[in-house]
């Protein structure tokens, strides 16, 4: 079992504080130390402008997109940003500022994995000791500020939280960008070892299956980058099947066979087994046997969801071509809500740069695969998070997935729930617009095969309909009760999500846990629950839900990160066939 302690033990703020605050970093890399409390976070908050944006566009329209990486101005700015942040923080530091916790602060230039530039800001104790790299680098469109490994145990500290604020977010602003929807995102990654023991994976993916308004409504909106596990029958199946598979024990090394390095490092040998030995698996705990073994289930599982179930109808799958850096066979999978591309051993290729990882600590090829040969960044990336408009708010909603991880682990054995109500525009969404509007499901078709015969360039002539659009198009051809009976449910499972992750909150918060999240909930759902106040009885949290919304609704608005800096339609008000735009904001 998991207690709240085991997920935080704050540090003081004081100078010795900071000491044991570095020295968290060392201890969050260990691939042998598993806990929550050894866990490690990986941030990516992301911000523009409408400049930037255009400059983008302006090399997009050429099929130049590598001049935007390249491009003078957007270095510059680039550096000047650095620059700023390294200068304001020697500046505050000296004045004895509490939003600085690390003595110095280096900045010297790099490139990333795909050989583009980009800046390294490293803070540390000035003794040669672990440090925090903070990188500013460039995406599409954006400016981006990875941020890792930072220990979970940090985002419980105030002095921290303010740090962030203080220099990754307020600065930028300062350059003149900011956070927003459409223009990258706010994603966030989770320390693979955390994840791959008991049946932590499977349940989070089971949860995930069961819960699609995490990525359609509350903490993304729906498009290709994160795609949902429950976007189409086919895609929510092979995820099923695989949960399926592995609570039969078809995972488990009695089944497979004993899995050594050499496994991981030519990806083979994951493949569920077809007559799984019985009584592998305990429907409490997860699998049975040593740590060994239970990595190893844990591991093959997570080998073959990347390869079987991520890779079936991704995001982009129309751009996939071994020339694309992007968009190569082995990383059109990761588009999706979640991505277990980077779950990795010392040995083994970096999914970007194809370096070999930890090189120094390359297992021998014929040893038994265990926790052990982890690549320390190994990771479970969260990519159905939009961009957050303050360092706060993605802290809480990095928290909220934590504590929710935690409350997992004590309530194991997920199961997938073979329909829902939001499945009238997911995995059902092309007959909900072929029964409700045949001319609009036509249209659709003839545009999509334009698209993808352009976007593949000549490649793919198919009038098969990306899951976004058709999302949109069922949402709106809904009545007013079904889009109601969707808001309940939508709402319902992030209340239950916040409630539940609650429970494990080691701050032990005495206010209602969903002030720092009601702000998520899509405008839309408030609307269709005000449309149809009869859907609400017997929902007495829904009902106070949208109470405090109509009561604050300003508020909340606020809280959320607008579309677009260039003033760009969001897809919810895009005109789809002939209904004409939609009305909300």
């Amino acid at each position: 079992m998991i207690s709240k302690d085991a997920l935080a033990t704050p540090v003081a703020t004081s100078p010795a504080g900071t000491e044991q605050l570095l020295e968290r970093l060392a201890d969050c890399r260990r691939s042998d130390a598993a806990g929550f409390s050894d866990a490690w976070i990986g941030l990516e908050p992301t911000f523009s402008n409408r400049k930037t944006i255009r400059r983008w566009r302006k090399y997009a329209r050429k099929a130049d997109e590598y001049g935007f990486f390249c491009d003078p101005k957007v270095l510059a700015k680039q550096e000047r940003i650095a620059r700023r942040i390294v200068a304001a923080y020697r500046e505050l530091r000296a004045a004895g500022h509490p939003d600085c916790p690390f003595a110095e602060v280096e900045r010297e230039k790099s490139r990333d994995p795909y050989g583009l530039r980009r800046q390294d800001l490293r803070f540390h104790d000035g003794r040669g000791g672990p440090c925090l790299e903070v990188r500013i680098s460039l995406d599409p469109e954006t400016f981006e500020i990875p941020i890792k490994p930072v220990p979970l145990a940090w985002l419980y500290e105030e002095r921290f939280v303010r740090f962030l604020q203080r220099f990754v977010w307020n600065e930028p602003r300062r350059a003149r960008l900011v956070a927003s929807m459409a223009h990258g995102g706010g994603q966030f990654s989770f320390s693979a070892k955390t994840f791959l023991s008991g049946s932590l994976l499977a349940d989070s993916i089971a949860y995930r299956l069961n819960h699609p308004e995490l990525v359609s409504w509350i903490t993304d909106y729906p498009n290709p980058d994160s795609r949902a596990f429950r976007s189409t029958r086919r895609r929510f199946q092979a995820f099923r099947t695989a949960v399926e598979e592995y609570w039969k024990g078809a995972f488990h090394p009695a089944s497979i066979g004993l899995l050594t390095a050499g496994n991981a490092l030519l990806d083979r040998g994951f493949q569920p087994a077809c007559d799984p030995q019985p009584g592998r698996m305990d429907p409490d705990v997860g699998p049975r046997g040593d740590a060994r073994e239970v990595f190893q289930t844990n591991f093959a599982f997570a080998r073959h969801v990347r390869l079987a179930a991520q890779s079936v109808h991704p995001g982009y799958w129309q751009s996939q071509h071994p020339h694309e850096e992007g968009f190569r066979g082995d990383q059109i999978m990761r588009y999706g809500e979640a991505n277990l591309n980077r779950v990795q051993i010392a040995g083994e290729l970096h999914v970007k740069s194809g370096k070999v990882l930890g090189r120094a600590l390359v297992p021998d090829f014929d040893a038994p695969l265990d926790a052990t040969m982890l690549h320390a960044e190994a990771s479970w990336e969260q990519r159905a998070q939009m961009s957050k408009s303050s360092a706060w708010d993605m802290i809480e909603c990095v928290l909220l997935e934590a504590h929710h991880a935690a409350w997992l682990a004590e309530n194991p054995h997920v199961q997938v729930r073979d329909s829902l109500e939001q499945d009238r525009i997911l995995i059902d969404a092309e007959r909900t617009v072929k029964r409700r509007a045949p001319k609009v499901l036509d249209r659709l078709r003839a545009e999509a095969r334009r698209e993808n015969l352009e976007v593949s360039k000549g490649r793919v002539r198919s009038d098969w309909i990306e899951p976004e659009p058709l999302f949109w198009a069922a949402w709106h051809v809904l009545d007013a009760g079904e889009r109601a009976a969707i808001a309940v449910e939508a709402v319902s499972g992030l209340v239950e999500r916040v409630h539940q992750a609650a429970t494990m909150d080691p701050r032990g918060s005495g206010t209602d846990p969903m002030d720092a999240h009601r702000h998520r909930v899509h405008p839309f759902l408030w609307e269709a629950l005000s449309a149809q106040p009869d859907a609400l009885e017997g929902r007495p949290a829904v009902r106070r839900e949208l109470a405090r919304f109509t009561a604050e609704r300003e508020e909340h608005l606020a809280l959320r990160p607008a579309w677009s800096p260039a003033d760009d339609e969001p897809p919810w008000r895009a005109p789809i066939g002939s209904l004409g735009p939609f009305s909300s904001r």
